[in-house]
């Protein structure tokens, strides 16, 4: 993939963006099961929430692209965006460009590929989040109410942000 590595030159509205935070697969009640009836109804409800947004002037959608819901959002963004053509994915990597085959085909689909940092560093993961609470007006957030992770922690940023959190409980 040809970009640079870090944020300078982004340029994306703020207003007319929206991220994503939620639990990564290991925390989620149907685990890798992504046939789960919870799951499914899961994803239809993420899915509302993200036409909900479009319809209320939201063009671009931000996705940390962890496993989980971070993923669930990008690939439910792609497929809509066939549709909704100033649907927009932002693929934001905290380093490299993405660990498995999902996640190389969502950001070889996105509009935008955003990645951190080349190579692992410690605060790669908050920053990352840090970069989608600071560019968006809204949070999707994949919860469970499990205040000790790190979706929590982004959506008490979000709050100390005034940025509209949007809860799809888990």
């Amino acid at each position: 993939m040809g970009f640079k590595y870090g944020t300078e030159g982004y340029d994306i509205d703020r207003n007319l963006s929206v991220s994503f935070t939620g639990h990564r697969t290991d925390k989620l009640p149907w685990g890798e099961f992504e046939d789960d009836e919870d799951c499914l109804r899961f994803k239809k409800r993420l899915e509302a929430q993200i036409i909900r947004a479009y319809n209320e002037g939201a063009r671009y959608f931000l996705s940390g692209m962890a496993d989980g819901v971070d993923i669930y959002a990008a690939e439910i963004v792609l497929k809509l965006s066939h549709k909704l053509k100033e649907m927009k994915l932002v693929a934001v990597f905290p380093y490299g460009v993405g660990s498995t085959k999902r996640k190389r085909r969502c950001a070889r689909h996105a509009y935008r590929v955003v990645s951190l940092y080349r190579d692992y560093v410690p605060s790669c993961y908050m920053e990352r989040n840090r970069f989608l609470v600071e560019h968006s007006v809204r949070i999707i957030c994949g919860f469970s109410g499990e205040e000790s992770s790190g979706t929590a922690a982004t959506m008490r940023m979000a709050r100390r942000g005034g940025i509209d959190i949007v809860t799809v409980d888990i």
